[in-house]
């Protein structure tokens, strides 16, 4: 232990090197040029390779990562985000199901969906945009008159989306009438709408400050008191246990506002002059970045219909339980793809060398769990019941395999939007999603619920090929302007 922690001594100082890229400059006097240091690069290997057989090294070389590099930090605390309101998520549905009657759960459920999903279309891309934007705002004015530009828009958004589907959802079905006719429950669902895109989008502002952490603390209260509040109002029937998710994210937005905006050390005011102009400024941003994320989400909604309407509803639990297990996938990457892209709006150079960081971190974070799941797919499904294991295994093994080009396709499009090309990445989302769709339509029939994996499977593949070819050409494209460059020179 003593030999190995003097070989973590003799690497240079933090201060005297590029710790995101472990280069030096070339010159004193050229602080934009920077070369490999080959001897730095060979003491890591060595340091790697001793903290791989020390346990406290590899703690202390962890810790030093997470708070050094915000690239990883941002993904670990996005991940940890996603995953801790999940358990506690389930949890809650779990508890209400054993206190609260089958007819609330069914309607609180159905009600808290829409919700969610009106929102996500009312979120108009205005996420991404701040992540984009807020990190090239000096602090103070402009950078308060940008967040305060995207609040404003997503909660107007918010409120004529929760307005519509009042109005849309009695006539879409009768079970949904008392939204309609019943004040409370139509006041606490537009409500809902905008209190949950307020903060989603708070949440994408901590992404572009690399302050995640600040998200899975907003989050987890989220959850936590969501739960609590359900187990209070269980008088009010369906009304208390979709009331509670409301409560929850009023309280725990305003937390987040008040709490933890000004932890960010960027003199948030509230800017008002010139908003709209602001708004404006950012409308084209809004609409390439809505698509980009619409082309990846609306997939997920729509294929368990699929499921249901070409096959049967015992066909849709099989798959549904099945995908909820490969979302494990579905989570990691988008969440260090985010990471990316909030580090790339932040310094643009570099910008490949961080998509290579950003896949290292998926291949050792995505790794284990593949593994785990080409192993013991059989086990893990056999305890929600044999039938399940059954009808699933093959289905598992599918999402497993795309888990690989699903992170690619993922990275690439976060490399797309910090360079500034919305129109191809929304157009390559939204291509992947028809595709997926389409194909998932014609194969359910012939394969059942595997062809949803094949669909899936392909369309990824597809998009890791352009990817290929894209780089490819821009390769030999950087290639031929270099040669031409040195030949005019010459």
């Amino acid at each position: 232990m003593t030999d190995s922690l003097k070989h973590l001594e003799e690497l240079p100082a933090p201060e005297l090197v590029n710790k995101d890229t472990m280069l030096i400059p070339q010159a004193a006097d050229d602080r934009r040029r920077w070369v490999p240091a080959p001897e730095l690069v060979n003491k890591a290997i060595m340091l790697i390779k001793r903290i791989n057989l020390n346990p406290f090294l590899l703690a202390r070389w962890l810790r030093y990562r997470l708070s050094n590099d915000s690239l990883l930090r941002n993904s670990i605390y996005i991940m940890s985000s996603t995953f801790a309101t999940a358990v506690i998520g389930y949890l809650f549905w779990i508890v209400a199901a054993h206190i609260y009657s089958p007819h609330d759960v069914g309607l609180a459920s159905a009600l808290i969906a829409v919700m969610t999903l009106a929102s996500m279309f009312a979120n108009l891309g205005i996420g991404p945009t701040l992540v984009q934007t807020l990190p090239r705002r000096e602090s103070g004015y402009a950078f308060s008159l940008t967040l305060n530009a995207g609040l404003a828009t997503g909660t107007l958004a918010s409120l004529l989306a929760g307005t519509i589907m009042i109005v849309a959802l009695p006539v879409f079905s009768q079970q949904f009438a008392i939204v309609g006719h019943d004040a409370a429950y139509a006041i606490a669902f537009v409500a809902g709408v905008a209190l949950w895109t307020i903060s989603t989008l708070l949440d994408q502002v901590f992404v572009a400050e690399r302050a995640a952490g600040k998200m899975l603390v907003r989050n987890v209260t989220f959850a936590v008191l969501k739960l609590l509040l359900m187990v209070l109002l269980v008088q009010m029937g369906a009304q208390g246990l979709f009331s509670s998710s409301v409560l929850a994210l009023a309280i725990a937005l305003m937390g987040g506002g008040l709490l933890l905006v000004p932890r960010l050390g960027r003199a948030y005011c509230l800017a008002i002059r010139g908003i709209w102009g602001q708004v404006r400024s950012m409308l084209s941003s809004f609409v390439g970045h809505h698509f980009i994320s619409l082309g990846y989400t609306i997939p997920t909604y729509l294929l368990p219909v699929f499921v249901a309407a070409r096959l049967s509803l015992t066909d849709t639990a099989y798959f549904y339980t099945t995908w909820l297990l490969g979302s494990l996938f579905f989570m990691i990457s988008p969440a260090v793809a985010a990471s990316l892209f909030a580090e790339g709006s932040h310094v643009a150079d570099g910008l490949l060398r961080k998509a290579g960081a950003s896949a290292v971190i998926l291949g050792t974070l995505l790794g284990p769990i593949m593994l785990v799941c080409f192993l013991g797919g059989h086990y893990i499904l056999s305890f929600f019941g044999s039938g399940y294991a059954r009808h699933g295994l093959l289905l598992l093994t599918i999402l497993t395999v795309s888990a690989v080009p699903d992170a690619i396709t993922n990275i690439y499009v976060s490399v797309l939007r910090v360079q500034g090309l919305l129109r191809w990445a929304a157009l390559f989302n939204v291509g992947m999603g028809a595709l997926t769709l389409a194909l998932a339509w014609i194969l359910l029939p012939m394969l059942g619920i595997v062809g949803v994996g094949f669909a899936w499977l392909i369309a990824q593949v597809t998009g890791s090929l352009v990817v290929g070819a894209h780089g490819t050409w821009a390769y030999f494209r950087r290639r031929h302007r270099v040669s031409y460059e040195l030949h005019r020179e010459a």
